[in-house]
């Protein structure tokens, strides 16, 4: 399926598809668990757009916003019949632009989805208790602004990783350089786009039983590069961030019809590799 709408967005398309496809495949490392994603770009970059493409899909719930008692009372029961894989929010400050009160226990919730799942929620009102963890991914974003308003402690940017959130994410941040920016105001103005600048998105192989892949330590040595600069941001050992771009590349095999990761499938997360980061390098 090509998209013409935006200039220069294979990449972020790219991400994005092989986040999703991380709901259908387990390894003997780190077992069921999907890889989450947060773009960080500027105000007009596509980021909403580029996560509503996905909306549609039938194992994702997408909202614009999301609060503590919809997470328990109607999300997780979906998660826990396997009808629901990934949480869509296209942009994380709906979320967490409330008081403290409400959004540190929103965001501790959060966390425990995306990694080792949740198992139990204490509200004033009632406990809920589940047989098996509940786990889901998570593909958000926020603006490059937000993210670091108010420098220094108090960030957003620190807030997150104080609490760990951000190291359970892979960032991928990104902006335009100045001959796609004018291409995309070609675009605007006229209605027409080249044909070089149509993007390509994935069909996402929704498998009925999980497709279960085993690591390669020779191609993924080639990750550390990645995962020790993603540490470094994250204040991290760059043990989870590892683990997360080894299940990348599982989905880009299966993705491409393969039962166990080659030398492409790395490469093809080598290349992404440069947007995953905070350094905001040109897409």
């Amino acid at each position: 399926m090509e998209e013409p709408e935006i200039v220069g967005i294979q990449p972020l398309i790219d991400i994005a598809s092989l986040t999703l496809q991380t709901a259908f495949i387990t390894d003997s490392v780190d077992k069921y668990r999907p890889v989450s994603l947060l773009f960080v770009a500027r105000p007009e970059s596509g980021k909403t757009t580029i996560i509503s493409r996905f909306q549609k899909l039938n194992f994702v719930y997408f909202t614009n916003e999301v609060t503590s008692k919809t997470l328990v009372d109607k999300i997780f029961p979906e998660i826990e019949s396997g009808k629901v894989r990934f949480i869509l929010i296209p942009d994380i400050l709906n979320c967490v632009k409330k008081s403290t009160y409400t959004r540190e226990p929103l965001l501790q919730t959060l966390k425990s989805l995306v990694d080792e799942g949740v198992t139990r929620i204490q509200t004033p009102f009632k406990d809920y208790e589940f047989k098996k963890p509940i786990k889901a991914g998570l593909i958000t974003a926020i603006t490059r602004s937000e993210l670091y308003s108010k420098q220094g402690r108090y960030s957003l940017y620190q807030d997150l990783k104080r609490i760990s959130f951000l190291s359970r994410m892979i960032p991928f941040s990104y902006e335009y350089p100045i001959d796609k920016l004018m291409k995309i105001f070609e675009y605007v103005m006229s209605g027409r786009t080249e044909e070089d600048s149509k993007a390509v998105i994935p069909k996402i192989k929704q498998l009925k039983k999980l497709k279960r892949y085993e690591p390669d330590q020779t191609l993924f040595s080639l990750l550390l590069p990645i995962s020790q600069k993603l540490a470094s941001f994250m204040d991290a050992y760059g043990i989870r961030t590892q683990k997360n771009l080894q299940k990348l590349c599982y989905a880009n095999a299966l993705l491409n019809n393969r039962s166990y990761v080659t030398r492409e499938d790395v490469d093809k997360i080598l290349y992404l590799g440069r947007w995953m980061n905070f350094d905001f390098n040109p897409l």
